[in-house]
C-alpha cells in the first residue's frame, strides 16, 4: 500500500507535464476528439509470419483513420523483452495539410498500463502515415500480457492544431 502511494506521487510530475502540454493548446470543441478503439491481431502472409495489430476505420475531423501497431519494430526476437509501436494512418485524400497532436491511453475495459507520451505530426497529400511511435507500455511484462489478450483497448486523444 505504501509503495503504491509513492509510485503515484512519483508519476505526478510526468502527468502534470502532459496535461499542461495539452491544456496549452488553444482548441475549439470541434478540434478535439477521443475515440475508443480496439487493436485486433493479424498475421502477414510471409513465409515467416509476423504479428501486427490494426483497428477498424474510425472518423475524426471529417476524415477516416486507422491505427496500425507492430511488435519490436518488426525485428524478430526470441526473447521476452518486447515493446510495441504504433502509427496513425489517414485513409483517403486531402488537399490541405492537417497538423495533429495525439496520445494513446488505456481504453475503457482495457488493462493497458502506459506512460503517456504526446506526439505531433503534419499530414499532407504526400505524407498520410506517421512514422512508428513507441507505445510507452510500462514494462515488457505488461507488453506480454497485452499480446496474450484477444484485443487491445486504446483511447486515442487527437487534437487538431490550426
Amino acid at each position: 500500500m505504501y509503495w503504491n502511494w509513492i509510485l503515484r506521487w512519483r508519476m505526478w510530475p510526468t502527468v502534470l507535464l502532459i496535461y499542461f502540454d495539452l491544456s496549452n493548446i488553444t482548441v475549439s470543441i470541434f478540434a478535439f476528439v477521443f475515440p475508443d478503439l480496439q487493436l485486433k491481431p493479424y498475421r502477414t502472409d510471409d513465409f515467416i509470419t509476423k504479428l501486427y495489430y490494426e483497428t477498424s476505420r474510425f472518423s475524426a475531423f471529417n476524415h477516416q483513420w486507422v491505427i496500425k501497431a507492430r511488435i519490436n519494430n518488426d525485428k524478430p526476437t526470441q526473447s521476452v523483452a518486447r515493446s510495441m509501436s504504433y502509427q496513425l494512418v489517414l485513409k483517403g485524400k486531402i488537399t490541405n495539410p492537417i497538423q495533429l497532436k495525439f496520445i494513446a491511453l488505456k481504453g475503457p475495459y482495457g488493462d493497458m498500463k502506459v506512460n503517456p507520451a504526446i506526439y505531433m505530426f503534419e499530414f499532407s497529400p504526400e505524407n498520410v502515415e506517421t512514422e512508428y511511435f513507441d507505445l510507452p507500455i510500462v514494462s515488457s511484462l505488461e507488453c506480454n500480457k497485452l499480446l496474450a489478450s484477444k484485443t487491445i483497448n486504446v483511447r486515442l486523444i487527437m487534437v487538431h492544431l490550426q
